[in-house]
């Protein structure tokens, strides 16, 4: 080995912790984050795809035998190859499991003014007879396919208004998947404000999971997601949570960040803190932000994160920024047009649950009898590979994957450049709680 010369990944990021330790992660590769002594960052910073093994042995004071088991564990995650042959995520050929929006409804009891559901509050949910087709279709797609998991968040409009509508569908088709040995997980999309103790006993005996659209505290959730009639709506939302906590059903929430709330995003991610709860921030679609406001409250709500970290808070297991995978990264956005997309009220399948209502949009439907769903999702839009050449370039392009396709601009996100300054901060925050666990545990 000592001839062979090793080349650090093109997407490396290299940055400092404390005391003389550094941390490496290679941006194409998942969870490759790893702390550096300063002696193994000193062998990483020698390394320039030019200088022999050997020779780096010289220049560091390193035996052959120990630099090259260090160099074999940088290898693993691709920090570094001996072949200059570095991977990245790409699409599978075929997918293993489905994940569908599901709109059940129109209705819905908030008026939040950056809703994009063109037909909100007609009160049209989806029948009997479409959920009956949509149960079929999902098992006859596992049984031909062969998949092992199938996920439904049910959306709307508000779902819960269409709870009893649900009820017996959910163990329905687990049960009609358990023979193919598919799982089935469900979880709701809600704004929280209907909560009974009949949909907690549901939740959970069927391990059903729900996702909170939460948008601050007090006066910020009050302001962006009324009722209808205009009242506010957090205390009602912030009693349910605690509700679903002390249950210990599992509850995440959704954060849409836009100008009415940006000045209350430092206090409400303390309180999220404070419930130990996993939150998304995800920046508003279709809408003007001020950029300047925006960057400044999300490095004050990153400086709140970091201060929880350094008290035993789960970053990493916590918190997601927009569509960003900084650990798992992704050969796209979501599953759209791979491996999912959004099925509305009437059995129709979109791309994308932006496009629900929109007749220029290519949709297939539940009820064509001769294609399953993987097909109308191949056969329907594909907008994801639609990328500049920037995206293209990229050190961080497994990270954001050019953001939603729906919503780029010139074939980027349009918070391209506010992303090169938070995915290192993230990767900052991360590379500090796992610095902080192998001090508690004498590794270092």
């Amino acid at each position: 080995m000592k001839n062979l010369i090793p080349a650090r990944s093109p997407h490396l990021l290299l940055r400092p912790l404390d005391k003389g330790y550094f941390y490496a992660v290679n941006c194409s590769f998942p969870r490759s984050l790893r702390i550096l002594s300063p002696v193994q960052t000193e062998v990483l910073s020698a390394i320039d795809g030019k200088t022999s093994v050997a020779a780096i042995a010289e220049k560091t004071g390193l035996s052959l035998k120990t630099l090259e088991e260090l160099l074999f564990l940088l290898a693993q995650t691709e920090i570094v190859r001996t072949d200059q042959v570095f991977s990245q995520p790409v699409k599978p050929p075929s997918p293993k499991s489905l994940n569908f929006w599901i709109h059940t409804t129109n209705r819905c009891n908030l008026g939040c003014s950056y809703c994009y559901i063109p037909t909100l509050h007609n009160p049209d949910g989806m029948d009997e007879a479409t959920r009956n087709q949509l149960l079929e279709k999902v098992v006859e797609t596992v049984k031909a396919r062969k998949l092992r998991q199938v996920r439904f968040r049910l959306a709307g409009g508000e779902p819960l208004t269409q709870f009893k509508s649900w009820k017996a569908f959910i163990p329905d088709l687990r049960k009609r998947l358990a023979p193919y040995g598919c799982q089935f997980e469900v979880s709701f999309l809600t704004n929280l404000t209907i909560l009974t103790e009949e949909i907690i006993a549901f939740a959970k005996a069927h391990r059903i999971s729900f996702g909170v659209s939460l948008d601050g505290v007090k006066a910020y959730q009050d302001i962006s997601r009324p009722f209808k009639q205009g009242t506010g709506t957090f205390d009602l939302v912030n009693r349910n949570l605690k509700r679903l906590l002390t249950e210990q059903i599992p509850v995440s929430i959704n954060t849409v960040v836009n100008n009415h709330n940006l000045d209350g995003l430092p206090e409400l991610t303390q309180y999220l803190i404070d419930l130990d709860i996993p939150f998304r921030y995800s920046i508003v679609k279709g809408e003007a932000i001020d950029a300047d406001k925006l960057e400044e409250k999300l490095l004050a709500s990153y400086a709140v994160m970091k201060q929880a970290i350094s008290q035993g808070w789960s970053f990493s297991r916590r918190h997601q920024f927009c569509d960003l995978k900084p650990t798992e990264l992704g050969f796209q956005t979501c599953a759209s047009g791979f491996s999912g997309g959004a099925i509305n009220v009437d059995g129709t399948m979109h791309y994308c649950h932006v496009h629900v209502g929109d007749a220029s949009k290519l949709s297939h439907s539940i009820f064509d009898t001769d294609v399953d769903m993987v097909e109308m999702i191949e056969q329907g839009s594909h907008e994801e590979e639609k990328r500049s050449a920037d995206c293209r370039a990229c050190r961080y392009r497994s990270v954001c994957t050019s953001g939603c396709p729906v919503y780029r601009v010139k074939d980027k996100d349009p918070q391209c450049s506010l992303y090169h300054r938070i995915i290192p901060l993230i990767y900052d925050l991360q590379a500090q709680e796992r610095f902080k666990q192998l001090q508690e545990f004498n590794m270092l």
